[in-house]
């Protein structure tokens, strides 16, 4: 046998540029012509920064985030990396994508319901398409046996809630009844300490439920025995519970355990991402995302910032579109409102939740069931009118062009988990979802509108999404062109006066009917529109404390989930006072966990302090424990300003006093001067001080006075706002005075049993506008009066600390107990002046 007859074994080094790589793929039928302008520079941009860990690619959506991130797939696979994956938020999508691997010539893997189709991937002869749950749930396969040295993550700007999913056990009164009772009965005692046992029953009903959270040391206290229920009930062997609690089983003390419409959520406070293999080993990861204009919602997933972040400039998915809103009709719309409209067109409705589908639009149809919704999403593709409804979902839905041109938004996409309700809903925690609904709103007007010769109108039919988006700190969060369409619709809808149902048809109509006057009208105005400055300012200045701050949440969630207590505290405690300048609430969250930190190191008084300023912060809807730290009991109850004293005023040690008593001057320090934003944040802490329910309402809901105190006991508020930018010789402008009636009607709206006694404009102006027209509430009053009043304050502390610590508590009770301590009496020592003299 002569082997000298074989010729070589021809090699050639496979190409890694995925431009070049593009080039050589097949001219297969429906393959693109050419990489587009923005797509060519993701691509080139991403190959010179291929060896960076961790890169983020924006894209518009509709820009063909799909094709630059398989090109990247098969440049890695090429480069000779194991075990590349490439991840989506669900099934479809992960065929979806397979199928524009296969139209363009690549070949692939897909790994779905536990199998792979081919043996490429595990041969190492391509990368495997699959979904977040399948790489990231506590039996993965694909990371026991092929961990990746690269991944691709598929709309990586949503995919926050889709992991969180992998960390959360969720069970209901339907589906898992023996359980679900079980551990009801488990936490009645909880809440029956806490004297809210019948909010507790509440939440275990549906329809217009509650939903509670059990404190973390309540948690703590029953780790032992709901992990014996579990086991009882071998969620181990559960199909559906397994994957997540196979993360939680050793670690239910680090989360929360919510209850609300019969079911029941455990969940870890903030995502543990950076102690998981795929996020925490140095492998390649790259993210493809729609353009973010702020990070903080793509760190509380990933629990980094991105070592290189690519966003070319590009106007793909830049479409046409009229977005008007139902809060100026002087109809409501629902089903029966839009069967004209469905009559002549198609229409997408997209629904936060199937209860709401079902109460407003079964006249127009039902949501299709899992199995059946992509059949039905194709039949309604093909049709010539008619409505589908989306019900939940914001990604993976393309209906470009002629498929559809009409969307009704039908609400905030709040999502269906308990802790995400429970923290928008009862805790108004709006800051720190701003940019999460952004991000989810942004990809809703991005199913109908796919491209820049792509048009649509968009009507906004729910009244808590209409607030929302007439609040231009929200605004200022979305992408730079969607920003301007919702300035044109309101200009458009309040010129044309569009304020009825026949209007709105006509309006669809004559847009869709590419009318030249529209047209033209478009234009001319889209670019010539923008936020105000102060408002884009504002949402800048906020969103760069909820970068800090996730990523101290990130930090927080690696070390408890690993039991470093000390680590986890830190994280927290290094963050919370700039936190607390920018957002109250999310401040709030952040002494909640620090409470229950606390009390597992046995350090109580720490824990009743954080415990209670968590419940100053967020209101009556977070329940926290009455910690006992060994003070003696009194038959005589303090008010809300003895209590706040009393919790400064028994720290036992002198060295933890101190440094309490740092914190409460350094969330203080402002009231001697700053800029607006910090003497808002120090006055709201004087308020908070003094013992009243004390908000930011402007900074941390987006509508209101910039800080107001509530006395609950007299039901008596006390409103500011903050004009310390102001010199002497600028007049109070009258747009100022316009806003301040404006607070004053948001107050009566909110808190219609409390007797308003001013709106204080705070700051060195001597004069006021002429043209202006103050209300009687009106006044105006130097920050100098605010630093008095802190003084005496922190003056009777100082005083009283120097008593023994058995006669505190009777001094405390008879000074707080005075009327000149009342908000109506504390205003009369103030020296405001009614600016409408």
């Amino acid at each position: 046998m002569d082997f000298s007859k074989l010729s070589g074994v021809a090699t050639s080094k496979k190409v890694t540029d995925p431009i070049k790589l593009f080039e050589q793929l097949p001219n297969l039928p429906g393959t693109p012509n050419d990489i587009w302008r923005g797509q060519n520079e993701a691509l080139s941009q991403w190959h010179e920064n291929r060896d960076k860990k961790d890169v983020l690619v924006e894209l518009n959506t509709g820009a063909g985030k799909t094709l630059v991130g398989l090109l990247i797939a098969q440049s890695l696979v090429n480069e000779g990396l194991q075990n590349v994956v490439y991840v989506c938020a669900t099934v479809d999508l992960v065929k979806q994508t397979a199928k524009e691997a296969q139209k363009i010539g690549i070949s692939c893997t897909l790994r779905v319901d536990g199998r792979y189709d081919n043996e490429l991937f595990e041969s190492g002869k391509a990368f495997c398409i699959t979904t977040y749950h399948a790489l990231f749930n506590g039996y993965s396969s694909i990371r026991r046996r092929h961990f990746p040295e690269a991944i691709i993550f598929d709309d990586a700007h949503v995919s926050e809630q889709v992991l969180r999913s992998c960390f959360t056990l969720h069970f209901s009164k339907h589906n898992r009844g023996d359980l679900y009772n079980e551990v009801v009965e488990l936490f009645k005692s909880h809440f029956s300490e806490l004297d809210k046992a019948g909010e507790f029953r509440n939440s275990q009903g549906e329809g217009q439920s509650k939903v509670v959270m059990a404190t973390p040391c309540g948690v703590q206290e029953r780790r032992a025995q709901l992990t014996e229920i579990f086991n009882r009930h071998k969620v181990y062997d559960d199909s559906e519970l397994k994957y997540a609690y196979e993360y939680l089983k050793d670690r239910l003390d680090r989360c929360a355990v919510l209850f609300g419409y019969g079911q029941i959520e455990i969940t870890p406070p903030f995502l543990p991402s950076l102690a998981l293999d795929c996020l925490e080993a140095p492998i390649r990861r790259i993210y493809l995302s729609a353009t973010l204009n702020y990070k903080s919602d793509f760190i509380r997933a990933y629990g980094r910032q991105p070592d290189q972040i690519i966003s070319p400039h590009n106007d793909a998915g830049n479409g046409e579109r009229l977005i008007l809103s139902s809060s100026k009709l002087e109809e409501s719309i629902h089903g029966s409102a839009l069967e004209k409209l469905v009559d002549n067109h198609k229409v997408l409705i997209a629904s936060p939740s199937y209860a709401s589908a079902k109460d407003k639009w079964e006249q127009l149809g039902q949501p299709p069931s899992p199995e059946n919704f992509s059949t039905e999403l194709n039949n309604f593709r093909e049709a010539d009118n008619g409505a589908f409804i989306l019900v939940q979902r914001v990604d993976g839905i393309d209906l470009p062009h002629e498929t559809c041109r009409v969307m009704v938004i039908d609400g905030l996409p709040t999502g269906a988990s308990l802790i995400e309700k429970y923290q928008w809903e009862f805790l108004r925690m709006t800051n720190v979802f701003a940019a999460k609904m952004a991000n989810r709103l942004a990809q809703l007007f991005g199913r109908i509108n796919r491209g820049r010769n792509d048009y649509g109108v968009f009507v906004i039919s729910d009244k808590e999404l209409s607030v929302f988006l007439n609040n231009d700190r929200y605004v200022a969060l979305l992408p730079e062109l969607i920003q301007k369409q919702l300035l044109l619709g309101r200009t458009v809808q309040e010129g044309m006066g569009i304020s009825n149902l026949e209007a709105l048809h006509t309006t669809v109509d004559t847009v869709l009917g590419r009318d030249a006057s529209w047209l033209d009208y478009y234009t001319a105005n889209i670019h010539g529109l923008d936020i105000e400055e102060d408002k884009q300012i504002r949402t800048e200045q906020i969103e760069e404390v909820m970068t800090a701050s996730a990523l101290a949440e990130a930090e927080y969630a690696k070390s408890f989930w690993e039991g470093d207590i000390p680590s986890a505290i830190s994280a927290l405690e290094g963050q919370i006072e700039k936190t607390l300048r920018a957002d109250t609430p999310l401040a709030g969250w952040y002494n909640n966990w620090l409470g229950g930190l606390y009390k597992a190191t046995g350090d109580l008084e720490s824990a009743k302090s954080a415990y209670n300023r968590a419940r100053e912060r967020l209101g009556r809807n977070l329940f926290v424990p009455n910690i006992n730290v060994g003070q003696v009991l009194n038959d005589y109850p303090l008010n809300a300003f003895g209590q706040s004293l009393l919790n400064l005023l028994t720290i036992a040690s002198e060295e933890k006093y101190a440094k309490q008593l740092r914190i409460v001057n350094k969330e203080l320090e402002f009231l001697q001067g700053g800029s607006p934003n910090q003497c808002e944040a120090s006055v709201r802490a004087l308020g908070e001080l003094l013992g009243f329910h004390s908000t930011r309402p402007d900074n941390d809901e987006g509508t209101g006075p910039d800080v107001l105190w509530l006395d609950d006991e007299n039901e008596t508020a006390l409103a500011f706002e903050l004009k310390t930018d102001k010199k002497p010789e600028n007049d109070l402008p009258k747009r100022d005075v316009g806003q301040g009636h404006d607070h004053i009607s948001w107050v009566s709206d909110n808190y219609p049993t409390y007797r308003l006694l001013e709106l204080s404009f705070v700051g060195d102006f001597e004069n006021t506008d002429a043209r202006a027209n103050p209300n009687e509430l009106m006044s105006k009053m130097k920050l100098a009066e605010l630093e008095g009043l802190k003084n005496r304050v922190m003056a009777l502390i100082d005083d009283i600390r120097r008593a023994l610590p058995i006669e505190r508590y009777n001094i405390v009770f008879e000074e707080t107990s005075k009327e000149h301590w009342s908000l109506e009496d504390l205003l009369q020592t103030l020296a405001s002046t009614p600016i409408r003299k």
